[in-house]
C-alpha cells in the first residue's frame, strides 16, 4: 500500500500534519526509521482514525529523545493535549490545535526484532530496518482466566445490586447495570481472540454480528425511571446467563452453575421486596 492510499481515509487536515512530522522526522538523524501504524498500516482506516506512528531512534540517542519528546513535538505541532504513555518511554498521544490526533511509540533500534508492533507501512528507513521486523504472528487466542474473573465479577456486583436497590440510589443502580453490560461486551471479546491490535474506537469491529445485536438489544436504564433500571438489569442478566453461557461454555470455560443458583435466588427474592417498599406510602413504610 502506497503512503497516499494509507492517509486517503483521515480527515483533510491530517495530510498537512503528516507532511510537518515528516519533515522534521527527516531532518533528525537521531531517527533512523519511521512507519505508519495501526489502522494504517493494515489498511482499514476511516475518518475516525488517528494519524499512528511508530519511530526507531538510534540507541545511543534514545534516553534522550525519549526525555525531551515535548520539545521535539513542539517542532511539529501545537498542541492542545500531549501526554505520555507511562507504560513506555517516548511514546505518547496527542490532539493538536486543530483537534487532530497523532499517536507515536518511539522504539530503539536495537530492539526492533522483538518489537510487538508487527502491523507497519514504511515511510522513512535509512538503514534498512524494516526488514528486522518480524512479520505479524496469528496472536493470543481468548484469556480463559479473564473471561471466568468476568461472570465471577459478574455475579458479585449482582449480589450488590438489591442493596443499591433498597438505598434507592438509581444513579448507583443505573451504573451497576452498565457495568454489567460492559462486562458482557468484555467477555465477547475475550472469545473472540485472537483479533488484529485495533483502538478503543473500534469498538463494535471487535464484535461478530449475533454479538452486537445481544447488546444492541440490551434496554438502556435511567435514573429518573427506576423501573428501567430494573428491566435493564434483568435483561443482562438474562443474557449473562443464556449467550453469556454458551461463550463460555464454547471457550471451554465452566459456568459457575452454583454461584448462579445462589446469586439469582436473593436478587429474585430481595429486589421485589425492596420495590415494593420503596412504592408504598410514607406512612405504611417500616421504621
Amino acid at each position: 500500500m502506497s503512503i497516499p492510499a494509507a492517509l486517503a481515509p483521515l480527515p483533510a487536515g491530517y495530510a498537512e500534519l503528516y507532511r510537518r512530522l515528516y519533515h522534521v522526522v527527516d531532518a533528525d538523524e537521531r531517527i533512523r526509521a519511521m512507519w505508519l501504524s495501526g489502522s494504517l498500516a493494515r489498511g482499514d482506516a476511516d475518518a475516525g482514525s488517528d494519524l499512528d506512528v511508530l519511530l526507531a531512534v538510534r540507541d545511543d540517542d534514545f534516553d534522550a529523545f525519549a526525555g525531551s519528546w515535548r520539545e521535539w513535538l513542539g517542532t511539529v505541532t501545537p498542541t492542545l493535549i500531549a501526554r505520555a504513555l507511562p507504560f513506555a518511554a517516548g511514546a505518547f498521544y496527542v490532539t493538536t490545535a486543530d483537534c487532530l490526533r497523532l499517536d507515536v511509540v518511539t522504539e530503539r533500534v536495537s530492539g526492533l526484532g522483538e518489537t510487538p508492533h508487527r502491523h507497519r507501512l514504511a515511510v522513512l528507513d535509512r538503514d534498512g530496518l524494516d526488514a528486522t521486523v518480524p512479520a505479524p504472528g496469528p496472536g493470543r487466542g481468548p484469556d480463559t482466566e479473564q473471561m471466568a474473573r468476568l461472570v465471577e465479577e459478574f455475579f458479585r456486583q449482582q449480589a450488590i445490586f438489591p442493596a443499591m436497590v433498597a438505598r434507592g440510589d438509581w444513579l448507583c443502580v443505573c451504573v451497576g447495570v452498565q457495568q454489567a453490560q460492559q462486562m458482557l461486551y468484555d467477555l465477547f471479546v475475550q472469545a473472540n481472540q485472537p483479533l488484529p491490535p485495533m483502538g478503543i474506537k473500534r469498538w463494535s469491529a471487535k464484535l461478530t454480528p449475533e454479538q452486537r445485536a445481544v447488546l444492541e438489544r440490551l434496554p438502556a436504564p435511567s435514573p429518573s425511571n427506576p423501573a428501567s433500571a430494573i428491566t435493564a438489569m434483568r435483561a443482562t442478566a438474562l443474557a449473562w446467563r443464556f449467550v453469556g453461557k454458551a461463550t463460555l461454555v464454547a471457550a471451554g470455560v465452566p459456568w459457575p452453575a452454583e454461584l448462579d443458583r445462589a446469586v439469582g435466588a436473593y436478587v429474585d427474592r430481595e429486589v421485589p421486596s425492596f420495590l415494593a417498599a420503596a412504592s408504598a406510602p410514607p406512612d405504611a413504610r417500616p421504621g
